[in-house]
């Protein structure tokens, strides 16, 4: 396998993730002031980034406010 035969089976999974990752920043944003269960936005923005994949399902399960 080439690195554009691997490129074509990864970039899904790619886009799948930044998706994620970017509904989980405005879900965060557009709640009210930024509040949330556990810690702080600024946290939650850094565990959301960084943690690629589990950032944004672990914001989604625990961190994220009932409405």
């Amino acid at each position: 396998m080439d690195i554009i035969e691997i490129f074509k089976l990864i970039w899904p999974i790619i886009i799948l993730q930044l998706a994620f990752q970017v509904y989980a920043l405005f879900d965060l944003f557009k709640s009210k002031k930024g509040t949330t269960k556990n810690l702080s936005a600024i946290i939650w923005t850094i565990i959301i980034i960084l943690g690629e994949i589990a950032g944004p399902a672990l914001y989604f399960l625990i961190g994220r406010n009932d409405k």
